[in-house]
């Protein structure tokens, strides 16, 4: 049952690392044709915004990284649980690895 619980662990942290591998190549392909904007939005005195208008500046200038990196990097570790469990399960209903 180890064998069982190691292989389907390390499938899940190899799949479960799909995700980061991607947004990775994303990140480092992509290219930038606009300017970045590197300050801070300070709305106009004296003037009124359209809600839309305010909450796509709001989401515009979110930062990249944070919560959503974490999530991702988490992902292989998931996946490895997730294997980790589905084998443990497997293993007491009777399944096992045998050598050809």
């Amino acid at each position: 049952m180890r064998a069982l619980i190691v292989i389907l662990a390390v499938l899940g942290f190899v799949v479960g690392g799909i995700p980061l591998v991607g947004s990775l190549i994303d990140v480092m392909t992509s290219q930038d044709k606009t300017i970045v904007y590197q300050g801070s939005y300070v709305p106009f005195r004296d003037m009124q915004m359209a809600r839309d208008t305010e909450s796509t500046i709001a989401t515009a200038y979110e930062p990249l990284d944070g919560p959503r990196w974490l999530v991702l990097a988490c992902y292989p570790l998931i996946g490895a649980a997730l294997g980790a469990a589905t084998a443990v399960v497997l293993g007491r209903r009777g399944w096992h690895l045998t050598r050809a």
